[in-house]
This record gives C-alpha cells, structure tokens and sequence, in this order.
C-alpha cells in the first residue's frame, strides 16, 4: 500500500444507486401538488414479450448430441410526469430452460439446467434531482447424469441457487452523489457415483458497499464482504473482509481488515495507511498465519522516508 492507495478515478467503488426513502420524500410533495387528471392519463407505457425454442442435433460414428433450449422473457416499462417529477418504473423477467444430451454406443449424459431471473428499476426525478433505486432476484438450479455400460458405473448430481441484491442512489447536485449496494447468494450442491462417493457442498456470501462523492472536494466508502462453505466431508471455510477509506482535499485514509478459518487453520490481517499529498505519509500492517505474527509499517515525510520496518 502507499501513495497509489489514493483516490483516482474509480477509486470509490460506483455501488450504484441510493435511498428509496428519500425519493419518496420527493414524489410525495410532487403527488400532493398534483389534480387528479394528472394522477391518471396519459402514460408512457411499454410492454413487450418474446418466448424462443431452439433445437439442435447431430450425430456421427454412432455418436448423437441433442441440444435444446426455451426462452421466455417480460419487459415492462411505466413512466409518469406528475406536477413536474417525472416518474419511472422498469421491471424485466425472463426464465430460461437449457437440456443437453450427449449418447454413445456404451455411455449416455445429460445435463439439464433452469434458472429465473427478475430485475426492477424506479426512479424519481424533480428538479435536477434524481433518485433511483433496484432490485434484482435470481432462483437457478441444474441436474446432470451420466451412465457407462463399458466399464459399468455412473453417477448424478443436483444443485440449486439463489440470489438477490439492492442497490439504492441519489444524486442531488451534478458531481454529488450518495451510493449503497447489497447482495446476498446462497447455493447447495449434491453429487453421488455408482462407486459409493457421496459429496455435498453449501456455500453463502454476502456482500456491501457504500460511497458518498463529493465531486472534486473528496468522497468516502466502505465495502463489506462475508462468506462460508461447508461440505458433507467436515470441510469449513469462513471468511470475512472490511474495507473504509476516504480522500478529502489533498489528505486521505485507507484501513482494511481480514478474517477466514479454513483447512490450513486461521489468518488475519489489518492494514492502514495515512497521509496527506506530498507532507506526510505513514502506512503499517499485521497479519497473523496459524498464530505467526508478520508486521510491517513505514513513515515518511516530505516524501523522504524516516522510519521502515
């Protein structure tokens, strides 16, 4: 870490977009002002769907492969301007089947999967003030066998997936921007052979961040993230990191944190580095791997470095 830890462009993560409640404050005097005629018609509205089967196959030296796939998808699109704000609603759907089979003389496979997804965005716009706020949901899950005749064995598995996420802005002045994001995904898995083995996996993360952009002047952030995976076999891993760190004028700061447990045992680190552009600079760390401290630390000043080690 060191000097290159401050803020450039993209240095904040652009955890898109922040604070349902807020643009209610703004649609609520909007709605207030408003006639009923205003409240009613006319409206930009938009829907479309489409629904797709593809099928393929081929074969050749006894060998055949069949390939098919079914598409359906849901867009909808509602925009609204009332008393000057301007309204909006977009939501897209889509549920996708895919089936593969692949066949032989002596061996036979298939694979089949399916997965669901669904995406809704809203905003409020008044007065060079936008707000926007959205959510997706996904839901996935896929099978797949196999059976040989020559040797004999085989085997078959089953996963399934879930996912969903939030992400939440406002933009109150050109350059200014209040940003937070979250998502959650949990995903479980079994899978067995004719010889006997029998493995099973379960595997949850969870994942934020927030960000305020003060355009030129500065902005600040913070990223989170957690996981664990289990398996049917006593393997455990668990794992956390945090992140905050901030730029305000020619000074800024960076502190990061880490944590897991896994088969090699535990380990962490935290880190943190300070300064101001070209005057001051300190920076330092400690990780510890199964119980074995390493720290590090470093000052400088006037871009001379006084203190290392």
């Amino acid at each position: 870490m060191g000097k290159h830890s401050r803020r450039k462009g993209g240095y904040l993560p652009k955890v898109a977009a922040g604070a349902a409640p807020v643009a209610l404050l703004f649609a609520a005097p909007a709605a207030a002002l408003a006639t009923p005629a205003e409240l009613t018609l006319p409206l930009d509205h938009r829907d479309a769907g489409t629904f797709r089967r593809d099928v393929s196959t081929s074969g050749e030296d006894g060998s055949s492969v069949i390939r098919e796939t079914l598409t359906a998808s849901r867009h909808d699109f509602l925009a609204k301007e009332v008393a000057g704000a301007l309204l909006t609603h977009d939501l897209a759907e889509s549920a996708v089947t895919r089936r593969n089979e692949w066949q032989t003389g002596t061996w036979a496979a298939s694979q089949e999967t399916e997965s669901f997804a669904r995406a809704g965005r809203h905003t409020v716009g008044w007065a060079g003030v936008r707000a926007v706020s959205a959510n997706y949901q996904q839901l996935g899950q896929g099978a797949s066998r196999n059976l040989s005749l020559s040797p004999l064995g085989g085997g078959a598995g089953h996963r399934i997936g879930a996912g969903e996420g939030m992400t939440h802005g406002i933009w109150p002045a050109d350059g200014v921007d209040v940003l937070s994001q979250n998502a959650e995904q949990l995903d479980t898995g079994l899978q067995g052979s004719f010889a006997g083995d029998l493995r099973s996996a379960v595997s949850a993360r969870r994942s934020s961040g927030q960000a305020v952009d003060i355009g030129r002047l500065g902005a600040i952030g913070a990223t989170s993230e957690q996981h664990a995976t289990g398996q049917l076999t006593g393997v455990l891993d668990l794992g956390q990191s945090h992140e905050a760190g901030g730029q305000l004028g020619p000074a800024w700061g960076l502190a990061k944190t880490s944590q897991s447990l896994g088969p090699a045992g535990p380990a962490g680190s935290i880190r943190g580095d300070l300064g101001v552009d070209h005057v001051v600079h300190a920076e330092g760390g400690t990780t510890s791997v199964r119980g074995t401290l390493d720290r590090s630390g470093s000052l400088s000043v006037l871009d001379q470095r006084l203190l290392g080690f």
